[in-house]
């Protein structure tokens, strides 16, 4: 079994050193980072607006969805395999530079062609594909431009980054819209793209080379990844309890808050609004104070308690029926979801082999983002049957918690990870 102590000698990450913030290569990443989240988030609100607003298809908008799903999951379970054979920069590189090519197509499209709704399910498949990459070679490389006792840091900035941009890249792209014309959006969400990832190749990464990785069959590769995983059981718990989380309580919050606000707030779009700018605050804030304090020591205990904590706030907010209560449940949930995730996954990034990393990140990132649509897919069936989606959200809750208590009080190794 691989244990987390003895491993974190092993990684071949960057040592101890100076501020991140006088580091040339994480400051180049934060940039693309910056760029790459407010670009997607651009272009997501956009898509989503111009197809119920102009096309009048807001029915359609769960094909969208589907669309950019579907290949996510598909390609993020090889996804961490290409990164750690291939260079993780140049896929990042080529995930924006592509993402940033096809965008400037539409633009083209915009002004020559007839834009359908099946337009952007083509791009929402190309994106889905591109993000696949991106997230696992993201994940993988930071450990290697920061040092180890930089990484909760490094991670809430990246994370910070990722949230503000949820929070401020829908009104900027509201803005445009109502001043200019969707082109103008969809060339400064390209723009954006290519800037981000031209700060991506400037980055000077030493990867490692790995001639036996090379010579090693692809498929061989995969499985040897999912081994590392299955061998370790710090790893096999921590990507259980994400799967748990997203299928039970993050995928019916997604899909379901739209529900929740109509049938049991009888609340109105601009509710809505507000409840899902909490949930990015709370997230947002978590990040910050994650960021602010840099924890180093009892990262594992701090994590299961918060997954706790963030669980009654979501027990909490099923049962609420007044808009700022609500709102004040999923500022909570919000706060304790980040103050889990990112220690989490500093310590990951401490203790992984650097040739592993592309592997472990990929099937973390399968495990969380991935499964969000096998989610939505079980959020339905049980809507079909009748049950009522606050008792999905405080049932999903309570397994949750369970699960969590049960894995603290029964694995010391994971409670006492560092």
């Amino acid at each position: 079994m691989l244990k987390a102590s003895a491993a974190v000698s092993e990684t071949s990450g960057a040592e101890a050193g100076p501020s991140i913030f006088r580091n040339r290569n994480f400051l180049l990443l934060w940039g693309a980072a910056l760029l790459s989240s407010f670009g997607i988030s651009f272009f997501l609100f956009t898509q989503s607006w111009y197809v119920v607003h102009v096309l009048g298809l807001e029915a359609s908008l769960g094909v969208l969805y589907t669309a950019a799903s579907i290949p996510r999951l598909v390609f993020m379970i090889v996804s961490g395999t290409v990164a750690d054979r291939f260079s993780r920069t140049k896929l990042m590189f080529l995930s924006d530079f592509t993402r940033g090519v096809l965008l400037t197509g539409l633009v083209f499209w915009f002004l020559f062609g007839d834009i359908s709704l099946w337009t952007f399910v083509g791009f929402a498949f190309a994106f889905g594909i591109l993000d696949a990459f991106f997230w696992a070679a993201e994940g993988a490389v930071l450990p290697s431009i920061i040092s180890r006792d930089q990484l909760t840091r490094g991670n809430s900035i990246i994370q910070m980054t990722n949230q503000t941009s949820f929070i401020l890249a829908p009104m900027a792209a509201g803005v445009i819209i109502s001043l200019s014309s969707y082109a103008l959006v969809f060339t400064v969400t390209a723009v954006m793209l290519f800037t981000g990832s031209l700060f991506i190749y400037l980055m000077k990464v030493e990867e490692e080379k790995q001639t036996e990785g090379e010579e090693e069959a692809f498929w061989d590769a995969f499985k040897e990844g999912v081994r590392y995983v299955r061998n370790s059981r710090v790893l096999t718990l921590i990507i259980g309890m994400s799967i748990l989380l997203n299928l039970f309580m993050v995928g019916p919050m997604t899909m379901g808050l739209p529900l929740f606000v109509k049938q049991r707030l009888n609340g109105t779009a601009l509710d809505f609004s507000f409840l899902e700018a909490g949930l990015a605050g709370g997230m947002l804030l978590g990040a910050v104070l994650l960021g602010i304090l840099n924890l180093k020591k009892r990262r594992g205990r701090t994590s299961l308690l918060a997954l706790v904590f963030a669980g009654g706030a979501f027990f909490a907010l099923s049962f609420t029926e007044e808009l700022w209560l609500s709102l004040g449940c999923l500022v909570v949930f919000g706060f304790f979801l980040s103050v889990c995730n990112i220690p989490v996954l500093a310590v990951l990034q401490s203790f992984i082999e650097d040739k592993m990393m592309g592997r472990v990140m990929g099937l973390v990132s399968l495990a969380s983002m991935g499964l969000v649509p096998v989610s939505y897919a079980l959020t339905s069936v049980i809507l079909a049957a009748g049950v009522p989606i606050h008792q999905i959200m405080a049932w999903g809750s309570v397994l949750v918690t369970l699960y969590v208590l049960f894995v603290y009080l029964r694995f010391k190794e994971l409670r006492e990870l560092d």
